[in-house]
């Protein structure tokens, strides 16, 4: 696939005159069980939990039963440039303190339908925020999550986690759930189906339409699937799980599958990954086309790769031909957002929160979207273009 000319290089941040088709340097391929030899498959195994757990809720029954409230447009904090809106975590829970959850990827409802959630019943038209966490210190081993966000009402937003975990059966067994572990650097919402960063593995998959209710009583906060002695299902406390429907693994040359966005502005729509790489401006940004109809990867090869020419790349989205990365800059100083290939080379096209991670593009605000993930500075917030 042909691209348009990149900016020139200036300042040391040496970029590519084009962007290059990546014939099958960078490639994924899709599985649909795990690595290990086992007798089923992740649908299997999540057809069997529906057999067992209640109907899989929408998201807009998850919206509907948030259980937390966010802060809009909360002031005292270090704001990017062009801010027009925020929202801060339930100052009533540790979600915005907390050193064992750290938020990293972001996605919305723009990503998934180009617009509102779809439906006829008194829930649609409602707008959604995704954004990803991974477990840390005294929570490490209980995996990833997801955080479902109504900004329906800019003015009010509510959310509630959801846990993320991958389907399992054995033999003589019933079918069970564990956690997710991974470091979930960023997410990808297109569609039915929520596609997330796996560093060195290359993407997970899951079904939005596959989410299931579990108990909340019990073992609840200190067990996770199946438990034989009350034969009930827990999820660590949470009320809802996302199991693994499958993974796209990185079969090609290597490439650190540091964060994913959607762009919806491409002929055909497609998903962009991008690489962290703290030391090197050597880091790629690589795009696979998607299937509107199925909301899979096209093919294994990828339609094109850049090199990004900036070192500690948090986050990347593209829009129109125009590349967006969020770039960290330590714990006491805002990051900065460049913008490829308008625009200076050397300087920053403006400035992000503290500790910004993923990013994502929003046609209906025509902002983009970011977030912060150091305790006390995790503000998720738009910015305009």
């Amino acid at each position: 696939m042909s691209a348009a000319p990149l900016a020139a290089a200036a300042g040391g941040l040496v970029l590519p005159s084009t962007a290059r088709a990546a014939a099958s340097d960078y490639r994924v391929r899709m599985r649909e069980r795990p690595l290990e030899p086992v007798s089923y498959t992740y649908p299997s195994a999540i057809a069997g939990l529906a057999n067992e757990l209640p109907a899989a809720p929408l998201v807009q029954e998850v919206l509907r039963n948030a259980d937390r409230e966010a802060v809009a447009n909360p002031g005292g904090w270090a704001k990017p440039t062009r801010l027009t809106y925020s929202f801060g975590w339930d100052p009533s829970t540790k979600d915005g303190t907390t050193r064992e959850w750290y938020p990293q990827g972001v996605s919305t409802s723009y990503d998934a339908y180009q617009g509102p959630l779809p439906g006829t019943n008194t829930d649609a038209d409602k707008r959604a925020v995704l954004v990803s966490w991974y477990a840390k210190g005294a929570s490490l081993g209980k995996g990833a999550r997801v955080t479902f966000v109504d900004v329906t009402a800019p003015s009010r937003p509510r959310y509630r986690h959801v846990l993320l975990v991958e389907p399992k059966k054995s033999a003589g067994e019933p079918y069970d759930f564990s956690p997710v572990n991974v470091h979930a650097g960023g997410i990808a919402w297109y569609g039915t189906r929520l596609y997330l960063a796996d560093t060195r593995g290359g993407l997970r998959v899951f079904n939005i339409d596959q989410m299931f209710q579990v108990s909340t009583g019990g073992a609840a906060a200190r067990w996770c699937g199946y438990h034989a002695g009350d034969k009930k299902y827990y999820a660590l406390g949470y009320r809802y799980v996302l199991p693994q429907s499958r993974a796209y693994d990185n079969a090609g040359a290597p490439l650190r599958f540091s964060q994913v966005a959607v762009d919806r502005t491409t002929p055909q729509p497609s998903i962009v990954v991008s690489e962290w790489r703290p030391h090197s401006q050597n880091g790629k940004a690589v795009r696979w086309y998607m299937n509107p109809e199925t909301s899979s990867i096209t093919s294994e090869e990828a339609v094109e790769e850049r090199r990004i020419g900036i070192a500690n790349v948090q986050g990347a989205v593209s829009v129109n031909g125009t590349y967006y990365f969020s770039v960290s800059d330590g714990t006491t100083r805002r990051g900065r957002l460049y913008r490829r290939p308008r625009g200076n080379a050397r300087d920053p096209y403006g400035y992000l929160s503290i500790g910004p991670e993923d990013l994502s593009y929003d046609g209906d605000r025509d902002g983009i979207w970011g977030l912060g993930e150091h305790p006390r500075k995790r503000h998720v917030y738009v910015v305009g273009r």
